[in-house]
């Protein structure tokens, strides 16, 4: 059966024609959702015309079956309703069926009323000046970063207190530093990223993977506002003995959804495009420091009962993504001082692990988004710190920002690099780890939910699963600063161990195996400070060696 169109297309002809006198060259954009996907002309059995071959690999992973919601909107049916209404494509969206486009003369929506596979129309946004118009400056390359020392203060710096409150260091010190691992980053702009020299190493190296704005429909996303640069920095950023993220060796995609100047519903269907093409494009976790409850048509905003989790545009997407594989990351939001007080969406979604804030004392900052949602569901997750955390501006300059939106980014980059060392364990596997690590996991409350995470018991833990446990005993090595070669001895299971050397970014330089009390060659490395990790049947153990 047909659906009912979701507007009164009487009422929206008439409030529509007073917007138009409005401006000369307006926009308004409408979410049409389709009935079904019956006309496609992609097949479930044939993923690889609209998946991409890491988001293949990412679902056979974790045997996630191929379904409809995988499959695009059908062709067709956007043609049509563009070649009937005039209108541009703005955005669409497998998951919800739908699609967004732009008309300068509102009253042609009307075009689509008859149409049988037309299920619901909605006003979503309305623009004076129109969109797409925005300039696109060229970008430049920065200065190469600096040199890298041990995974301590003065290696991080001014970053510091953020990573040590989680002992995300630890992670790093294993060569866990999101190597592999593929971040989206949903949010308003990031100006400065392609000049600052904290992401010089992510542009020499090929790990930026993919950017898109989808306000202004270009690739262009370094622009706009300074806020997704923050996020960024407290993930990607690396300038050893200056600023370093929790993840600055992961691959990034970065997604422009959010409109600095309004907060209109489109912002929303924005929201879910990005999301779903971070899923086209393979990615391992999606972050995001955005967050809706009001718009500027009251019409258009969200009461607290719907905020339960599987309501909203952007929760229904964070849960469908961590059905796909998907790790969704989203911040609580800033309104525990206001009259609103509660989390945003998508931080309410029942999937998504929703990150609030507290200082480097572990002090809730009262202006983190309080818990549950609506549905009585522990909400915030955990928490990071989000008081006073350094970021880097735009001008590529260490600065202070607060806000669970730089919580949010800090806890997602050692996510990764959790995932980076757990690469079989599925989102909410992850989630649930990091939960049970958490400081008020035994006591959880709707402030802090579980409260600050432990790394590096999240780490450790995975030895109750299968996984060795990092040992300090089992070996000794000598000398230690070296310069052509090191002696391993062991007490313990003597025989047969193997070695493997890495750089501080986890790179593998050499690996082998040897005897206890055998020579290992080191005289082909540089000065400076590496890696040993030596296994055998007892565990393993990680060690800094300095060559000179």
């Amino acid at each position: 059966m047909r659906g009912i169109v979701s507007i009164s297309l009487a009422f929206l002809f008439l409030s529509l024609t007073f917007l138009s006198a409005e401006a000369q060259s307006p926009q308004y954009a409408f979410r049409v959702t389709f009935t079904d996907k019956r006309a496609t002309p992609y097949s479930l059995s044939a993923p690889s015309d609209y998946l991409s071959p890491r988001a293949l690999a990412r679902r056979s992973g974790f045997s996630i079956a191929i379904d409809s919601t995988d499959l695009p909107v059908v062709p067709q049916y956007i043609d049509s309703v563009l070649h009937t209404t005039g209108g541009v494509l703005h955005s669409r969206s497998r998951w919800f069926n739908s699609c967004v486009l732009l008309l300068e003369d509102s009253a042609a929506i009307l075009a689509l009323q008859p149409i049988a596979f037309v299920s619901g129309i909605k006003r979503v946004a309305y623009y004076p000046g129109g969109l797409h118009h925005k300039p696109a400056p060229p970008g430049t390359e920065g200065e190469p970063a600096g040199k890298p020392t041990g995974f301590d203060l003065p290696f991080y710096s001014n970053a510091w207190s953020q990573i040590h409150l989680c002992n995300g260091e630890y992670l790093h010190e294993q060569g866990y530093m999101g190597e592999g691992k593929l971040i989206a980053v949903v949010d308003v702009g990031f100006s400065g990223v392609n000049t600052a020299a904290a992401y010089d190493s992510m542009f020499q190296q090929n790990r930026l993977a993919d950017t898109w704005n989808f306000i202004y429909d270009t690739t262009y996303v370094f622009d706009y506002s300074s806020h997704g640069s923050q996020v960024l920095s407290c993930m990607a950023s690396y300038m050893p003995e200056t600023h370093v993220g929790t993840a600055p060796r992961a691959s990034y995609a970065l997604y422009l959804s959010d409109d600095a100047g309004t907060e209109q519903a489109i912002e929303e269907d924005n929201f879910a495009a990005a999301v779903e093409r971070a899923d086209s494009l393979g990615a391992d976790l999606v972050t995001t420091s955005l967050g809706y409850n009001t718009f500027d048509d009251p019409a258009d905003s969200h009461t607290y009962s719907e905020l339960d989790g599987k309501t909203t545009i952007p929760a229904r997407t964070a849960n469908i993504a961590v059905r796909k594989g998907i790790l969704m990351i989203a911040s609580a939001g800033n309104e525990g001082t206001s009259s609103w007080q509660h989390i945003l969406t998508p931080g309410d979604a029942d999937s998504a692990m929703t990150i609030g804030s507290v200082d480097n004392q572990k002090v809730p900052a009262s202006s983190s988004g309080r818990g549950p949602n609506a549905a009585g569901m522990l909400k915030p997750n955990v928490c990071g710190q989000g008081v006073q955390d350094f970021v880097i501006n735009p001008s590529g300059l260490v600065s202070l920002a607060s806000g669970t939106s730089f919580a949010t980014p800090v806890i997602a980059g050692l996510t990764a690099c959790l995932m980076q060392s757990l690469p079989s364990w599925p989102p909410l596997k992850i989630r649930s780890l990091i939960e049970s690590v958490s400081d008020s996991f035994a006591h959880p409350n709707n402030i802090v939910g579980n409260g600050v995470p432990d790394f590096r018991r999240a780490y450790e833990t995975t030895g109750i699963y299968g996984t060795p446990k990092t040992r300090n005993d089992l070996f000794k090595i000598y000398p230690n600063p070296a310069t052509d070669q090191v002696f391993i001895s062991t007490a313990k299971a003597p025989g047969k161990l193997q070695y493997r050397i890495s750089d501080l970014q986890g790179r593998k330089l050499i690996e082998g195996t040897s005897n206890s009390g055998e020579a290992i060659p080191v005289g082909m490395l540089n000065s400076g400070l590496y890696l040993l990790r030596l296994d055998n049947e007892e565990g393993y153990q990680v060690t800094k060696l300095s060559i000179r």
